[in-house]
């Protein structure tokens, strides 16, 4: 009775809201229509018709980056297709098939991974395929014809029989553009092969095309960028051959997005010709659109020709091409139109009533996608069934479902049960005998974590069809979790403020512990309890990450934090180990507009659309329930976009850094919430709202810089309210920093001191040793409490005294805080205790340990280095100058005259201080070497002056490598040149040198600067071991993917990579400077005031005490022309 209950309850909530349901229906919306073609997500189709059997070759979209499987669609009507797997490839990706017959009859298979070609052959359209180049190798490799990236092969047969493959991408590069050769008849080698520049075929871009009609070659190809709504089809024409030349008609695009966008993206297209007439097959994206543009859907068009050969341009429908339906009827689909329940549905988008409108471009898709979900069609009355057929959203993952059926919809018997079902397949057809009125489909489980529960379409028959279902080889299915809801809940409220803990206990559902190396400071900050994380520590879990947060799991993230000063990336939670894109998941707070806010890898990359303000306390939720993800900052919602992850779990957790333990947090975590559930927006406010308020009074001196301040920021409260001082000084007094001034006001204060009862907490340094004090009022009545023992007010007069606005100490003070309300004597001595415990780990005896002494590495700079100790900050100051507290144990001063001296601090978390340690500067200066401003040099020229060496590609031709200097400018230029390919070695020119070294050089200008136009070209200082190649550093200016500058450390198991974000504003003036194992680079926009780059300095042992090669670099990246000119280049000794 429970089961019948629930269903009846249910039913009555979807029939509450028909006022929904009963929406008009958009154009793409309508029953009946034959766009898209198939029932799921596919792209660059490839349609062929052999006897009475269409297929559709296509790359398998909707599960990250065209990931597969193998699979083929056939059709003998052209309106029921049915997908079959194939053996052949087994690649991670699988990209824009292609099937042809060859010369010798039998059926070849072209298809991409990225920048390769690959064949096969087999005696069937469908398989199994034997590869045509053994090894798994390619037979087009990336550039095999210059100026051609190789992706997308399409094959043509002309009338003399001979077949041709057309290929290429990202084909708008200079001097780019179509692939095109005559095959071989072992079909995998070339004739001859040529390049079809963008000159000619204007704006290519990919996914070339050719077929002919009356005597008139079409080269179609697609344009624009294919996760938009600019991509688009253009052509050329021919009335000479496949290969030219061809004229460009004006009518062109031909092919592109409509007006209300419900067509959208449309390209990668082929040619369907039947009874003289011509169809364009292509894709386009899924409505409504998902993230990323990759859940694109096959359609189908009319080509109408003009009377000279000219293409008109088509015109895009939903109903698609009606006419090429078999008039004989076929058998009755009773549900088709009916009423349909469910237990839920995401949005109207996804209404039930889409599971029966015969509509391949819309699907029934419940809200939850982590538990079962049902839907239910009322056939209207008591009917045989014998046949339903299921189309679920994705045809290449296994669901696992059962099938019921109902006369009454209170009693159901089953029809079928696959609920261990391992296999996939589109259509699923299943056959049995009932006699019912409604049938019931649960959807229990799919092949990935968080799946959506969809289904395009579900057929119901009073025959018994004769088509069977044609399933896949086994699948592996994920381990069912029924543990939801709060996975892990830690609160800093649960630690004593001034602990350093090396655990911190996870109270959610998964239990255990974060722990780490390096102790973690529970502090007070602007009225909170909180981590504090210093940019450099990490946490793990001591627990696993279940698997009900991989793949598309929903997941919710919320936590209270704060970040004084906002990075590009610093990353806060972490539990995947992917590489591949859509397999991350990396929250953080960081500055980055692409991903300074959560990293998937690639496309689903979010930054937030206002980054939360530095310095506040901010409540920030990170959502997402299995379609759309969402941001909220302090309880309302900031970004939301829809997407499709694919997450890799890693081993643990991680708070603090990423999952590779980088990008580290500096800041404060109150608290942190992990759900594997998603949180609507009452949810996310409720969770903002739930914070106590404990305002209070608090001046803290943990991380003031040393000297004079007129303001100071009350750390007792959230709010931004600021304390006047009176003659204050930032000091070291006993081994800790110090405030000590006249006195101190603000309105807060003023607030408290009003008040009946109060307590005033805090510490001073007589001269002699720091001691602790609270004191009591009580309604008139005063208490004074010296190292938690009640002591005369005699005393407390002299060190203290209370104004009606002010506070006036008599010494320095450490910390000083005021509460409402009063403690008692047990209070008093607990707080006693912890200050004393916190004073006990200060860092009485420790002195900084100068690794390397002051010194000049370029004409007036000053470099200072010591030992780095983990959890400290360090301070280096001179007359004139101070560094203020930093993590870096090193500093560059500007400009320093010799002879001077520095003193350099180190400081923990907790304000305490070391001794200082004091070094006086070298007077011996660095060597000055730089090229003479009036030699030059070509490359007709024998002699190279300045250099020891010059290593090249010796094929100066291809790579038009080129190395000149004029007027004090160095210019290295060259085209095609790689990495690691010792036939296309970047032009490298360099002096040998040993020992320590600083090399200063100005990049004026590189590639596509002129035109703002980023390019995959770089240029820079190159430092790389005489006898190994392999081992080298970089410091370089790459514009493409809007890097900027870069820094790279490569060698023996070293591969370290991180840039600025700057892209075309990036810094001109780079500095190498090597000091023992360490290498330290550095950008400037002026060549004084220098920066570090990202992830340096690197520590290189195995550079140290060898002979380097030291100088400058370019290297193109592809088969563009790429440069570099730098000026005022100079070397230290």
């Amino acid at each position: 009775m429970k089961h019948h209950f629930s269903f009846a309850i249910l039913v009555a909530l979807v029939m509450s809201l028909t006022g929904l349901v009963a929406q008009p229906l958009k154009p793409y919306q309508q029953p009946n229509v034959l766009n898209p073609l198939l029932p799921g997500y596919f792209a660059d189709p490839s349609i062929k018709k052999i006897a009475d059997t269409y297929y559709i070759y296509a790359t398998t979209d909707g599960n990250g980056w065209g990931a597969g499987p193998s699979q083929v669609w056939t059709s003998r009507d052209f309106k029921n297709w049915t997908i079959q797997p194939m053996n052949w490839p087994n690649t991670h990706w699988y990209w824009a098939p292609d099937m042809t017959q060859g010369y010798d009859g039998r059926y070849y298979l072209y298809y991409s991974q990225p920048v390769e070609i690959f064949g096969a052959v087999a005696d069937s359209p469908t398989g199994p395929w034997e590869p045509l180049v053994a090894g798994g190798k390619s037979m087009i490799p990336n550039y095999m014809v210059p100026g051609v990236i190789t992706l997308d092969g399409q094959t043509f047969r002309d009338d003399d029989g001979r077949i041709y493959l057309f290929w290429g991408t990202w084909g708008i590069y200079p001097d780019h553009g179509c692939g095109v050769g005559i095959l071989n008849r072992d079909m995998k080698t070339f004739e001859k092969t040529a390049l079809i520049p963008n000159t000619v075929a204007k704006d290519f871009f990919e996914a070339p095309y050719m077929f002919k009609r009356k005597g008139i070659y079409y080269l179609m190809y697609s344009s624009g960028h294919c996760e938009d709504g600019t991509y688009r089809v253009q052509y050329v024409k021919s009335k000479i051959g496949p290969m030219g030349p061809f004229e460009y008609p004006s009518a062109n695009p031909i092919l592109i997005t409509n007006e209300d966008g419900s067509i959208h993206g449309p390209g990668h297209h082929s040619i369907l010709e039947q009874d003289n007439r011509y169809f364009i097959v292509y894709h386009r994206h899924n409505n409504p659109h998902a993230g990323g543009g990759f859940h694109r859907q096959v359609a189908m068009d009319e080509l109408f020709f003009r009377p000279d050969g000219d293409i008109e341009p088509v015109r895009p429908t939903h109903a698609g091409v009606t006419d090429l339906l078999p008039t004989v009827t076929g058998p009755v689909d009773l549900a088709f139109g009916k009423t349909v329940q469910a237990s839920s549905y995401y949005n109207a988008d996804f209404r039930p009533a889409f599971l029966v409108d015969n509509n391949n471009g819309t699907l029934w898709r419940a809200k939850n996608n982590q538990g079962p979900a049902w839907v239910a069609i009322d056939l209207g009355k008591i009917s045989d069934i014998q046949t339903i057929s299921i189309q679920f959203e994705y045809p290449t993952y296994a669901y696992q479902y059962r099938l019921e059926t109902s006369v009454d919809g209170l009693a159901w018997k089953s029809f079928v049960d696959r609920s261990n079902n391992d296999r996939w397949a589109s259509p699923i057809v299943e056959h049995g005998k009932a006699m019912a009125r409604y049938v019931r489909l649960h959807v229990l489980n799919t092949q990935v974590n968080g799946l959506p529960r969809g289904v395009w379409n579900m057929k119901v028959y009073a025959q018994k069809l004769a088509q069977q279902t044609l399933w896949s080889a086994a699948q592996t299915m994920p381990v069912k979790e029924i543990t939801l809801g709060n996975l892990i809940h830690i609160d800093a409220a649960n630690y004593q403020e001034g602990q350093q803990v090396k655990g911190i206990q996870n109270k959610g559902l998964l239990g255990g512990m974060f722990s780490t190396e390096h102790a973690l400071a529970v502090k007070n900050y602007q009225g909170k309890k909180a981590f504090f994380f210093d940019g450099a520590t990490a946490l793990r879990s001591t627990f696993a990450v279940p698997q009900s947060l991989a793949a598309n799991s929903s997941y919710s993230i919320a936590l209270w934090v704060n970040n004084p000063d906002i990075a590009r990336f610093e990353q806060l939670v972490a539990w995947s180990s992917g590489q591949q894109d859509l397999s991350k998941a990396i929250f953080g707070y960081g500055t980055d507009p692409g991903r300074g806010a959560i990293t998937h890898g690639s496309w689903p990359d979010l930054g937030y659309a206002s980054v939360p303000g530095a310095n506040v306390w901010h409540h920030i939720v990170f959502s997402f329930d299995g379609y759309q993800e969402s941001i909220y900052v302090d309880g309302k919602l900031q970004r939301r976009e829809n997407r499709m992850l694919f997450v890799r779990p890693g081993d643990v957790f991680v708070l603090g850094a990423s999952d590779v333990l980088d990008q580290h947090f500096s800041g404060y975590v109150s608290s942190l919430q992990v759900y594997n559930t998603s949180l609507d927006e009452e949810e996310v406010a409720s969770l903002a709202n739930e914070v106590p308020k404990s305002d209070f009074f608090a001046l803290q001196t943990d991380d003031l810089n040393l000297g004079k301040l007129n303001t100071l920021r009350n750390q007792g409260t959230a709010k931004d309210t600021l304390v006047t001082l009176d003659d204050a000084e930032v000091v070291v007094a006993g081994n800790r920093l110090a405030l000590k001034g006249k006195a101190f006001e603000s309105a807060a204060l003023t607030d408290i001191l009003r008040q009946q009862q109060y307590t005033l907490d805090f510490d001073w340094y007589d001269g002699a040793a720091w001691q602790h004090a609270v004191f009591v009022y009580d309604k008139g009545k005063k208490r004074f409490y010296r190292n938690g023992k009640a002591e005369k007010r005699v005393f407390s007069d002299k060190l203290l005294r209370v104004n009606k606005t002010s506070i006036e100490l008599a010494y320095p003070f450490h910390f000083f805080r005021a509460y409402s309300g009063t403690l008692t004597s047990d209070e008093v001595s607990a707080k006693f205790s912890q200050w004393k415990a916190g004073l006990a780990n200060g860092l009485d005896g420790y002195v900084p340990q100068v690794l390397s002494p002051p010194h000049l590495i370029n004409a007036d700079q000053v470099f200072v280095q010591v030992e780095k100790q983990a959890g400290m900050w360090y301070l280096f100051r001179s007359e004139g100058e101070s560094s203020g507290w930093k993590q870096q144990s090193y500093h560059l001063f500007k400009s320093f005259e010799p002879g001077k001296s520095i003193e350099v601090l180190a400081k923990d978390a907790f304000g305490h201080v070391s001794k200082p340690v004091v070094e006086g500067v070298s007077a011996k200066r660095p060597q000055l070497v730089q090229p003479a401003h009036d030699e030059s040099y070509s490359a007709k020229d024998q002699k190279i002056p300045f250099w020891d060496g010059y290593q090249y590609s010796e094929r100066t031709d291809s790579t038009q490598t080129a190395l000149s200097y004029l007027n004090g400018t160095w210019k290295i230029q060259s085209k095609n040149t790689k990495w690691g390919d010792a036939d296309l070695l970047a032009p490298f020119v360099y002096k040998e040198l040993e020992g320590d070294f600083t090399l200063e050089v100005k990049i004026s200008d590189v590639a596509g600067l002129a035109r703002k136009a980023r390019t995959s070209s770089e240029a820079g200082i190159m430092i790389q071991r005489v006898d190994s190649k392999d081992a080298y550093i970089t410091n370089c200016i790459l514009t493409g993917w809007n890097l900027g500058n870069l820094s790279r450390s490569i060698g023996p198991q070293i591969f370290q990579e991180e840039n600025t974000g700057t892209g075309l504003n990036f810094s001109p003036y780079l500095q190498v400077q090597k000091i023992g194992n360490y290498f330290f680079l550095r950008c400037s926009g002026d060549g004084m005031d220098w920066k570090d780059l990202p992830g340096t300095p690197f520590l290189r042992p195995d550079l140290n005490g060898k002979r380097l090669r030291v100088g400058l670099y370019q290297i193109a990246g592809n088969n563009q022309l790429g440069y570099g000119e730098f000026e005022r280049l100079r070397i230290w000794k």
